[in-house]
C-alpha cells in the first residue's frame, strides 16, 4: 500500500513539474506587407485575419501545415509606405515542426505585398 502511495505520489510531481515548465517556442517574426490600394487598412485586416486561418484549406490529410496563431498589427513608420503598411504574423506548424510566417504569401493573395529588405553586402554596395 505504501509503495502505490509514494508511486503516486511520484508521478503527480512528475506532472506538475512538466505543466509548471512549459515549453518555449521559437516563432518567426512579423513581416511587413503593405495593403493594396484599393482597400482601406481595416478591409485588408479583415480580409487578412479571415484568409490566414483557411489559406490551407479543409482537409483530413494529416501532413499538412498546421495554423498555429495570426496577428495584424498597423505600422505607423513614416517612409515611402506611410499609411499602407502593416506587420502581420501567419504562423503555421509544418510536418518538421518548424513554424514559419506566411503572412507575405496571405498578403499576396489579398492583392497586397511583402517588404523585402537587401543586405547591402550582397549587392556589391556595401564595404569591400
Amino acid at each position: 500500500m505504501i509503495s502505490i502511495s509514494v508511486a503516486l505520489t511520484f508521478f503527480t510531481s512528475l506532472a506538475l513539474a512538466a505543466s509548471a515548465n512549459p515549453i518555449k517556442r521559437d516563432f518567426p517574426p512579423p513581416v511587413e506587407v503593405i495593403r493594396p490600394e484599393n482597400k482601406t487598412t481595416e478591409q485588408f485586416k479583415q480580409e487578412f485575419l479571415e484568409l490566414c486561418p483557411k489559406y490551407y484549406g479543409e482537409s483530413e490529410v494529416t501532413d499538412r501545415p498546421i495554423f498555429i496563431f495570426e496577428d495584424f498589427q498597423e505600422s505607423f513608420d513614416q517612409d515611402q509606405w506611410a499609411g499602407r503598411k502593416a506587420d502581420v504574423s501567419c504562423i503555421y506548424q509544418y510536418p518538421t515542426a518548424e513554424y514559419q510566417n506566411i503572412g507575405v504569401d496571405v498578403a499576396m493573395v489579398l492583392g497586397g505585398d511583402g517588404i523585402i529588405t537587401i543586405d547591402p553586402i550582397e549587392t556589391g554596395d556595401g564595404p569591400q
